[in-house]
């Protein structure tokens, strides 16, 4: 599972667990968060702050303090700057990536389609 995929399922099941909201985890936008802000990773916190009837700055503390507490292993750190919740990935991750990956001789290659 890549990683914006366990991020998203995460993220899904902290809203359901904390707030008693099923989201399905396609529907977690998740970005790569901008050069000038800290952190990896960006969950878009405005599909969902109607319905949970919270400030975005408010969903987005709470719901990074869930991720935290949740998934150590997954993230080590959180901000939040005007509805987007910026997660830092856990460096233990990337390294377990890498020695993962090092390992597969066909990582990063596409299946052949005939064309150059």
């Amino acid at each position: 599972m890549d990683i914006i995929s366990q991020i998203r399922t995460a993220a899904s099941n902290a809203l359901k667990e904390k707030f008693q909201f099923d989201l399905a985890p396609a529907d977690i936008a998740v970005n790569e968060t901008k050069p000038e802000f800290e952190g990896d990773y960006t969950v878009v916190l405005f599909s969902f702050v109607k319905q949970l009837k919270k400030s975005p700055d408010a969903l987005g503390n709470e719901l990074g303090r869930a991720l935290l507490a949740a998934n150590p292993g997954l993230f080590s750190g959180f901000n939040v700057i005007k509805g987007f919740l910026n997660l830092t990935v856990a460096d233990s991750r990337w390294i377990d990536f890498l020695r993962t990956e090092y390992a597969n001789p066909a990582f990063g290659r596409q299946p052949s389609n005939g064309k150059k």
